[in-house]
């Protein structure tokens, strides 16, 4: 019986050992995906067809607001990352698209 114990704890033992390289790499794929929806201000630009200029009015303007950018530089020195999906639709929005 113990033969047979050690066994079924081997094979367990590899199962899981499957299971949690399986899941770490799931996890590791979602963070990547996380931290691809943030954009810089160029990529935003590219990405809504405008420029630098006129993103920054939307956001003086209120139209680009909220959970759509961050301010990841200084209160002096502004960098902003936008989040690809929020930006688009609040773009849009103010188009009437």
């Amino acid at each position: 019986m113990t033969r047979h114990t050690s066994t079924m704890d081997q094979t367990l033992q590899l199962r899981i050992a499957s299971l949690e390289s399986k899941l770490d790499a799931v996890l590791a794929k979602l963070s990547v995906d996380e931290s691809s929806q943030w954009l810089d201000t160029r990529a935003t630009c590219s990405l809504l067809g405008i420029t630098d200029r006129h993103l920054r009015n939307l956001i003086a303007e209120g139209t680009i607001h909220g959970e759509a950018l961050r301010n990841v530089g200084t209160v002096k020195k502004h960098r902003y990352r936008f989040h690809r999906e929020l930006v688009m639709n609040q773009y849009l929005k103010r188009k009437g698209i």
